[in-house]
Order: structure tokens, then C-alpha cells, then sequence
């Protein structure tokens, strides 16, 4: 719960000194905290007691909460585009690739959901003054850049060979990555769930946005799609 607008702290843990020894650490304590109270009211002194660590280590390694929400920002996008960009070029044809990189976004969204979490939620809500905040910013957002860029390029191949609509394709990419992302705002994995449940969720997710994309959804080459041959 907030108290005044401000995070309640985490609380305390007993000091361990191997506990809070890495940037990664660092980085999912403070997703974990981002998602549940947002970036206003999360201090560097929540982020410190939940990892049962000093203020002084995470000032160690960031400079400002500004960069730390930076650098999850970063870590987020960095999963993605290492997760999809080897789908992205592939030798399969394009709808075969558009489906495997639409089921490895879903899975790392729900699977680092944190993380991703921060990422989705926009940087356009908040304020960052200073040069050093507009140049983190300008970094993020062509991490996002590119990483769009993937699945445009995909979709354009996609459009020529015929079995996507023909519409301009970074417009499709806006409600496609919107089926995806929503995710993000009502999913909450459940204590006892299963990795077989979170993949078939992802499936799920995925379908959905490759279909909105379609001119024939019931065409044979899309019911041979491993993404809808098991659930056909």
C-alpha cells in the first residue's frame, strides 16, 4: 500500500553482503517495486531495505533513480531484441517468423513481468530534467525503435507475400504490440502456476495478435503454424 503517496518500505531484511553484490539484483528489486507503487513514490531507500542492503551500494552503482529506472528500461528491451532478433533472421517465411517472434514477446513479457512491466508502462509519464535524462531517454527509445523496426520489416514481407492485410506496416505494428503489451497491465502470475499454464497464456496472446493481422486467419499455411497447429 502507499502512504502518502510514497512507497511503504519493504520490510527490513538482515544485511547480507553477497545479497545485493549485483547490478541484476538491483535492477528486478527495483522493477518489483516500480510495478507495485509506481516511480513516484519509489525511493533508492525502498529499493536498499528490500534488498536488505545500504542505500550507499545502490548509489554504488546508480547516480539517481532516474538512472536506475533508466537501466531497467534498458535491461527490458535488451531481453527482447536478444530473444527475438534471431527469429527476425530466420531463412522461414515471413508469417513463420512473425509467429515465433510474437510467441517469444509474450513469453518474456509474462515471464519477466517486473521488467517488462517498467518498460511497457511509458516513459511519457514521467519527467526527467537534465541532459544527462534527455540522452537516456533518447537511447531507450531507439532501443524500442529498433525493436519495432523488427517486426515491421517482418510484417512488410509478410504483406507482399499475401497473407497480411496491406496496410502501412509500422501502423500495424501499434495494434499488435497493443494485444501483446496489455498483458502487462492485468496479468499477475499466480503462485502455484505452472510453466505449462504461463506458455499457454503466451500462446494465447500471440495467436490473438497474428490473427488481427491476417487476411484468410483460416488459410492453410496459417493453420500449419506451430503457434496454432496444437490449439487448430
Amino acid at each position: 500500500m502507499a502512504t502518502n503517496g510514497k512507497a511503504r518500505k519493504p520490510p527490513a531484511k538482515k544485511a547480507d553482503p553477497g545479497k545485493a553484490d549485483s547490478r541484476g539484483e538491483i535492477l528486478r528489486a527495483a522493477a518489483e517495486l516500480f510495478m507495485q507503487f509506481g516511480y513516484a513514490a519509489t525511493s533508492i531507500d525502498a529499493v536498499a531495505e528490500s534488498l536488505g542492503a545500504t542505500k550507499g551500494h545502490i548509489y554504488h552503482y546508480y547516480g539517481s533513480k532516474a538512472d536506475l529506472f533508466f537501466d531497467i528500461q534498458t535491461a527490458a528491451m535488451q531481453r527482447l531484441l536478444e530473444g527475438v532478433e534471431p527469429l527476425a533472421m530466420g531463412k522461414q517465411p515471413a508469417l513463420e517468423r512473425l509467429a515465433a517472434m510474437a510467441l517469444r514477446h509474450t513469453e518474456i513479457l509474462l515471464t519477466d513481468l517486473p521488467m517488462q512491466k517498467v518498460a511497457v508502462q511509458g516513459l511519457e509519464r514521467h519527467l526527467f530534467a537534465g541532459v544527462a535524462a534527455l540522452r537516456q531517454l533518447r537511447a531507450v527509445l531507439k532501443l524500442r525503435d529498433d525493436y519495432e523496426q523488427l517486426f515491421a520489416e517482418v510484417i512488410d514481407q509478410a504483406i507482399r507475400d499475401g497473407v497480411v492485410v496491406d496496410l502501412p506496416p509500422k501502423l500495424l505494428t501499434k495494434p499488435f504490440f497493443g494485444a501483446m503489451n496489455w498483458a502487462t497491465v492485468w496479468y499477475s502470475q499466480r503462485r502455484l502456476q505452472s510453466p505449462q499454464a504461463v506458455e499457454e497464456i503466451a500462446r494465447v496472446l500471440a495467436g490473438c495478435a497474428v490473427r488481427g493481422l491476417l487476411v484468410d486467419p483460416a488459410a492453410p499455411a496459417v493453420r500449419r503454424l506451430s503457434l496454432f497447429s496444437e490449439h487448430a
